[in-house]
């Protein structure tokens, strides 16, 4: 049995796999509800998951996608308050429940589980920092060149990175309609940024889009300052 994740050795993962227990989720199935009370702490061990909120009717705003091997949601399991987003299986996903009890007890009793959650926790505070700068931007390119190059930070290849979400996804985590976003990834195309082949995106480097955001960035301070 392999470890749940690459940081956890063999025995801490046989005794989180011990103190949980397993759910199978369907596609679209929600997990938890944003202001359900967190009794648990959730471990992604198949599938993926993400986790939203829906400012207004008709409209989701994806916060994170987590994969196989991936903890989330870990704030409101600290402290035992609400959850503050909705969390939903993206197709089949298997996962292991911890029982909050039991997360408390793993944080005091285990130094390399609480330096694992910590990093964690470290890792989720940055992807919402980046969360609310690419929907402060007015910018749609600038929104889809933002999410893009988080997603490809996430492929651990040093060949030319495929991004495999859908155009709804990546439209869902820039705030912006599905077809906005289609044509953002159109215009960054042309412009040479990114590939499109057979429908799926693959950036050769992330370079063209760092250079473009950091380029687009300033001058909109420029226009702001009028300078």
């Amino acid at each position: 049995m392999k470890p749940l994740l690459q940081n956890f050795d063999q025995e801490l993962s046989q005794k989180l796999l011990k103190l949980g227990f397993k759910r199978i989720f369907g596609a679209n199935e929600q997990i938890f509800g944003e202001g359900d009370e967190a009794t648990f702490l959730p471990i992604v061990l198949a599938g993926k998951v993400k986790l939203v909120r829906y400012p207004e009717v008709g409209k989701e705003v994806i916060l994170g996608v987590f994969s196989a091997g991936e903890i989330f949601a870990i704030p409101p399991a600290l402290d035992g308050k609400r959850f503050p987003a909705t969390a939903v299986a993206i197709g089949e996903s298997q996962l292991l429940m911890l029982p909050r009890k039991d997360f408390l007890g793993l944080m005091e009793s285990s130094k390399a589980f609480s330096s694992i959650i910590m990093s964690r926790m470290c890792g989720l505070l940055r992807d919402r920092a980046d969360t609310v700068q690419i929907l402060a931007t007015p910018s749609a390119e600038h929104r889809v060149a933002s999410v893009l190059l988080r997603l490809a930070g996430e492929v651990k290849s040093s060949e030319a990175r495929k991004i495999s979400h859908r155009r709804q996804d990546i439209a869902e985590m820039s705030g912006l309609s599905t077809e906005t976003t289609i044509r953002a990834i159109r215009k960054l195309a042309d412009k040479g940024f990114l590939n499109i082949v057979q429908g799926k995106i693959y950036l050769e480097t992330v370079e063209h889009l760092r250079d473009f955001l950091q380029e687009d960035t300033s001058q909109i301070k420029r226009k702001a300052t009028g300078k």
